[in-house]
């Protein structure tokens, strides 16, 4: 952590694992993926829990996710885009700081945000999101949002999450190469199988 910059108040903090998407191209839902017995969405949500003050997922009505054991934020759109998750994140009462991660993003952790907080507080800004090396945009996710945001979502920024995060004057977080492993989807059949494969201890 930066000289000056206090490390991340967990009390001020709530993480929202977005889990609404269609999951189209893995062909099963993204979030029920089983990893050592549990869900992929549980496990990142017990790495995350320590440092935040509460974890949550954010899924459409009427979808039935109670054998994970966390509390739910409906995102009550019909059509299902990134935003209107983020969206309803912003909308929950709660802690001041959303810390918004993809269910498909298998190593974030707290090391994550901590740069996110790092980056937010060293520009003065209402959020961060992360640029991966040698990109032009944004990744929109994990993204750190404070809740004030909310109410400042116009129409005009769109359904492209990348233009919320320029709209929303989040500061950008460099990611240097080295780091950029962190961020891996698992978006499809052989992502998932790769990431098994490169675990340690393999698929085994």
């Amino acid at each position: 952590m930066a000289r000056g910059f206090a490390a991340v108040d967990r009390f001020a903090v709530e993480a929202f694992i977005l889990a609404g998407g269609r999951s189209q191209r893995m062909g099963t839902d993204k979030a029920r993926l089983a990893l050592d017995g549990s869900p992929l969405a549980v496990i990142l949500a017990r790495r995350i829990a320590p440092v935040v003050a509460r974890v949550r997922l954010v899924t459409k009505p009427g979808e039935d996710y109670d054998e994970f054991g966390l509390e739910c934020v409906h995102d009550v759109e019909p059509e299902r885009a990134l935003v209107h998750g983020i969206r309803a994140a912003l909308a929950a009462p709660g802690a001041p700081w959303r810390w918004m991660l993809a269910c498909d993003m298998p190593k974030v952790g707290g090391d994550v945000l901590a740069e996110l907080w790092k980056t937010a507080r060293a520009a003065a800004a209402p959020g961060s999101a992360p640029r991966l090396a040698g990109r032009i945009d944004p990744e929109p996710l994990p993204s750190l949002w404070h809740r004030d945001l909310g109410a400042e979502v116009r129409p005009e920024w769109g359904n492209a999450a990348r233009d919320w995060v320029a709209a929303a004057r989040l500061a950008l977080w460099e990611v240097p190469a080295a780091g950029e492993d962190r961020f891996r989807n698992v978006n499809t059949p052989a992502d998932w199988q790769a990431y098994l494969a490169a675990r340690p201890g393999g698929m085994g």
